[in-house]
């Protein structure tokens, strides 16, 4: 099987065999086998001529996070076109009033309150993910008008962590 994505706007290009469990890999100037195996939902571990990797991933929507040996990385298909990044759906009205963490973490820091008025790029919360602290920035100006997670809860991209209402 072969695929192409980018990896922080840089295209590549690998093939993938499997023959019983390991993972016969290319990209075109390397070949090399790979012992894959998933340790929890988001980290795996990756045996490559001998030595042992492990890979932390995250995930929002059509992207995807990974952390290997201390660096992070963004992967994501891409467009039709070839041309970059498969372009977002403009959020509605609605997903602009529920602030999400950009991917998975635990939130470290809650910077408001409810009812606070607040301003188009205010940081509403810190969450940490993949040893990295992600400012949650509002927005739109408005209202602070639910907090729906705690610090030191887990969070994941899928559900809202702060809900905003818009100044009548």
């Amino acid at each position: 099987m072969e695929y192409e994505f980018l990896i922080d706007d840089r295209l590549h290009k690998i093939s993938f065999d499997k023959k019983e469990n390991v993972f016969i890999i290319s990209d075109g100037e390397r070949t090399f086998n790979a012992d894959i195996q998933f340790i929890s939902s988001n980290a795996l571990s990756i045996l490559i001529e001998g030595q042992s990797h492990l890979v932390y991933l995250a995930r929002e929507g059509d992207k995807k996070y990974l952390s290997f040996q201390g660096q992070q990385f963004t992967v994501q298909e891409p467009s039709a076109e070839g041309k970059g990044f498969v372009e977002k759906e403009e959020r509605s009205q609605q997903d602009e009033l529920l602030v999400r963490a950009p991917m998975p973490g635990k939130v470290i820091k809650i910077n408001v309150s409810e009812k606070e008025e607040v301003r188009k790029n205010q940081t509403l919360a810190i969450v940490e993910a993949m040893k990295m602290e992600n400012e949650i920035k509002s927005t739109i100006e408005g209202y602070v008008k639910k907090i729906l997670v705690s610090e030191g809860d887990l969070v994941d991209s899928e559900n809202p962590i702060i809900e905003l209402s818009t100044k009548d």
